[in-house]
């Protein structure tokens, strides 16, 4: 990171110093590099502001693309009639969910919006169900987004049965399906149609899209982002906001 800056920052810099000295003074690059060196070496506080304001900017513009994007992707992201649903399908309180199942941390936020969705009735979680962490998660993927359209009032049995093993592996699946009430061998066979294979497609476009790169991830309509697990006392105070 640091050597990135420093290389975004030194023609900045040194462009700087340039257009500040006397106009009819002609310094060689070697001379710009040099002088620029030893005014940062004088003055370490500059690379540091400087370094505060990229870091800024980017942050700001990383905002207002995922704004857009939101806006954008909307219908997508709340309206799609092909997601998993876990409480409330018909809540007032929504919120779309990105995970995925060998992932360690959405185990552990799945436990907390498991508590949460006990806890308030009128909250609706609508599942992008993603296979980011290997062949495995890919497969387990697919199955759920099979169950979500073959048997939707039990995906939430199929995603809690595989949100509890340890690591889901894809010679498992058919087992898992099996215990959670479904018929795992027709489960998997519908996984393998094309529809599914485009919606989980669809799933990691819009994870991209809105700049994500790690799971868990909460978004709510008002623009709301929550990267990362989060404990039930943090996700409460997180829907106070979205009741107010």
């Amino acid at each position: 990171m640091k050597s990135k800056l420093l290389t975004t920052l030194t023609p900045l810099l040194a462009l700087g110093l340039f257009s500040a000295m006397p106009a009819q003074a002609e310094m060689t690059t070697a001379e710009v590099k040099k002088l620029v060196r030893e005014t940062l070496l004088e003055q370490p506080e500059i690379l540091r502001e400087a370094i505060i304001k990229l870091e800024e900017q980017d942050q700001r513009a990383q905002q207002a693309e995922f704004a857009k994007q939101l806006k954008e992707q909307s219908g997508q992201l709340f309206s799609s009639k092909t997601d998993g649903i876990m409480g409330n399908p018909n809540g007032s309180i929504e919120m779309v969910y990105f995970t995925d199942y060998n992932c360690p941390y959405c185990r552990r936020m799945n436990e907390s919006l498991q508590t949460l969705i006990k806890d308030e009735p009128e909250l609706k979680v609508i599942v992008k169900d993603l296979g980011i962490l290997g062949p495995d998660s890919v497969q387990a993927a697919r199955l759920a987004l099979a169950a979500a359209e073959q048997a939707p009032k039990q995906y939430d049995d199929l995603h809690q049965a595989l949100m509890a093993q340890p690591r889901v592996k894809t010679d498992a699946l058919a087992n898992i399906a099996d215990k959670a009430g479904l018929d795992g061998k027709k489960l998997l066979e519908a996984a393998k149609a094309k529809p599914v294979a485009d919606k989980l497609n669809q799933n990691l476009s819009l994870f991209r899209s809105l700049g994500l790169n790690g799971t868990p991830a909460l978004v709510f309509p008002d623009g709301t982002l929550i990267p990362g697990a989060v404990d039930v006392a943090g996700l409460k105070d997180i829907l106070k906001d979205q009741k107010s």
